[in-house]
């Protein structure tokens, strides 16, 4: 498994638990962030788009407009 399959195995993984409780809000960029460590070929912005993506085929609320 490459770097890129586990990391979008791990954000759709994060997209169903956030789909299960429909209360929740992400913030996307926190969720990047937290993940760049141990996706470093990505950068930050780059995960926050793939968060994104997955959320909103989801349907799911989030927030990209936080700063860090």
């Amino acid at each position: 498994m490459t770097g890129s399959d586990a990391l979008r195995e791990e954000i759709y993984r994060l997209a169903a638990a956030a789909e299960a409780d429909p209360e929740t809000t992400s913030n996307l960029k926190s969720l990047a962030v937290q993940h760049w460590a141990n996706f470093d070929e990505f950068t930050v912005e780059d995960l926050e788009d793939i968060f994104r993506d997955e959320w909103r085929t989801r349907g799911l609320p989030f927030n990209d407009n936080v700063e860090i």
